[in-house]
């Protein structure tokens, strides 16, 4: 008969905060899985309109380019990251079960903390300037500027919560 195994309160939290990050990160997964099939939507039906009706879709570029890619990439970092989805370098993979490794890639997390947190005070500056000064595009539809921005900066939040 197997023991139970006894976890510490400590480690407890840390399963519970995993848990719902990775419930987060699952949701946001279902997001971009939604954009890209809005994607593929919207050009097949800009195509169809193009070519047969001669009528294409003035507005789908900025749809697509602004907010659903934005979406789709932003949003998928963080469970990419705990896939280890991210590219590589193998090059000291020989070395991975030893403490100069440990020491490097904790080294590496935390420069990365502070690369994505300089990302994230941009976007949320940005996304919140163009959303106070109603900036739009320029375009056939004038979409806001900002929600690309806090798109973004929910993906790096995230992103940084999982390092």
């Amino acid at each position: 008969m197997a023991r139970p195994v006894t976890v510490a309160k400590g480690e407890a939290k840390m399963l519970r905060l995993d848990r719902l990050i990775e419930s987060v990160e699952k949701a946001f997964l279902y997001l971009t899985g939604l954009g890209l099939m809005f994607i593929m939507l919207v050009i097949v039906v800009d195509v169809v309109m193009r070519y047969f009706f001669s009528a294409p879709l003035s507005w789908s570029y900025d749809l697509i380019g602004m907010y659903l890619v934005t979406l789709v990439f932003f949003l998928a970092l963080a469970d990419t990251f705990r896939r280890g989805g991210h590219i590589k370098v193998d090059l000291f993979e020989n070395l991975r079960r030893t403490r100069f490794f440990a020491v490097a890639e904790i080294l590496g997390y935390c420069a990365s903390l502070v690369f994505f947190a300089l990302i994230l005070k941009q976007m949320l500056e940005s996304g919140v300037e163009g959303m106070l000064a109603g900036d739009v595009v320029d375009g056939a539809i004038p979409w806001p500027t900002w929600p690309p921005y806090l798109l973004a900066a929910l993906g790096i939040a995230l992103l940084m919560i999982r390092i």
